[in-house]
């Protein structure tokens, strides 16, 4: 029981990370108003989210604030 709930635990949190990272890639080129495809939104935000969704999240709200 124990091993199924440690490979589900780490592929929900891959899942996050591809899919929010990916997301927090595609909002912060869209600030500089660029745009890469879909796999390499993915393959940056895999390696980088743990910086790059804070720093989308900040500048989402801060732009819906009216400040950015």
């Amino acid at each position: 029981m124990k091993n199924s709930a440690g490979c589900l635990t780490v592929i929900i949190v891959l899942v996050i990370n591809l899919t929010i990272g990916a997301w927090s890639v595609i909002e912060i080129l869209s600030w500089f108003g660029k745009s890469i495809p879909l796999l390499g939104s993915i393959v940056i935000g895999l390696f980088a989210a743990e910086v790059s969704i804070p720093v989308a999240i900040i500048g989402w709200i801060l732009r819906i604030c009216g400040i950015f």
